[in-house]
């Protein structure tokens, strides 16, 4: 096809980002901005404040208090009383939305410490993140027969690895791209999207171990794969994954992965950290030694890719769902 050739190079891809930030959203300047502010929540500052994993939430919640305290308008303070929080509907408290964020936080060399500093500026990034999204969170109430039916087109995945570590399985070849466009509103796939995401965030193996990402492309066109979302979608929900959601993403793994993503990649790679572009892996086929890179067949979901695995059931779905 046309399309696919003329992908092949930096200037193609380049125009057709921007084309498609005709609804007003300039890609690369969101993108830059994303990683930009990334490294900045993400990281130990001088003068943060540590201690003891058993004081960190007193303290977490004494530097929201004085945020609060410090801000004079009613409107701006609503934001630390996440309104639109879903934890009530995942049978957790506020408090341990905060403690996923400290979880988030902990110190490298030394588990028993919390970068406490680091953790709410990530909290408050959240927080604005949250708040953004209006009445989209919760009317109707974020529960998880409300997302369910726009959930289930995205045919998402997860599991737990051999070290521990929640590995998020998603196919776009296994995707009904049609029905994403047609058969739903944007506001279905941003309640869907941060539904999943809230429930990987509560789970105690992402929290302690950290996450993985494994994404069969399936050689999805440049044009498709930006229309599949309105770009301002894709990239708010980039935002929360990267650098909003107290999530340790270790390892991000590709397969299937067009010439025009690794353009992009390279175009964006530009504003992110050398420690987020060492997680990213393109795995270039099929066969076992790449396969082996993520645990091998019997770590790989069934009807994932272009593999025979032969894990069953999924961790997320069969909590809230009951489904194996």
């Amino acid at each position: 096809m046309a399309i696919q050739n003329a992908t092949e190079s930096t200037t193609a891809v380049v125009s057709e980002l921007k084309k498609q930030s005709s609804d007003g959203t300039n890609i690369i300047k969101e993108y830059k901005d994303i990683f930009s502010k990334e490294k900045t929540s993400g990281s130990d500052l001088k003068n943060d404040r540590v201690t003891d994993d058993h004081a960190a939430l007193a303290l977490l919640q004494t530097l929201i208090e004085e945020e609060k305290q410090s801000v004079a308008k009613e409107d701006k303070k609503i934001k630390w009383d996440f309104p639109s929080s879903p934890h009530a509907h995942f049978g957790k408290t506020i408090d341990d939305t905060y403690n996923a964020f400290l979880s988030w936080a902990k110190v490298k060399q030394d588990k028993s410490k919390v970068n406490v500093s680091k953790a709410f500026r990530r909290l408050e990034s959240y927080a604005d993140w949250m708040h953004d999204t209006g009445t989209d969170l919760t009317e109707p109430a974020l529960t998880p027969a409300s997302i369910k039916r726009a959930l289930d087109v995205w045919a998402f995945n997860s599991s737990i690895d051999s070290e521990g570590r929640l590995v998020w399985w998603c196919d776009i070849g296994r995707v009904n791209i049609p029905q994403v466009k047609k058969d739903f509103k944007p506001e279905d796939h941003l309640r869907a999207f941060v539904w999943y995401t809230h429930a990987l965030m509560y789970n105690e193996s992402a929290q302690k171990n950290g996450m993985v990402f494994i994404q069969n492309v399936a050689k999805l066109g440049m044009v498709d794969s930006f229309t599949l979302l309105p770009a301002k979608l894709a990239t708010k929900l980039d935002r929360l994954t990267i650098g909003v959601l107290p999530i340790k993403m270790q390892c991000m793994y590709m397969f299937e992965s067009p010439t025009w993503v690794n353009i992009f990649m390279k175009i964006v790679g530009v504003f992110m950290s050398k420690k987020m572009k060492e997680r990213i892996v393109f795995l270039k086929s099929w066969n076992e030694t790449e396969t082996d890179k993520i645990g091998g067949l019997d770590a790989i979901p069934k009807s994932f890719g272009k593999v025979n695995g032969t894990l069953d059931g999924s961790v997320i779905e069969k909590l809230y769902f009951g489904e194996s």
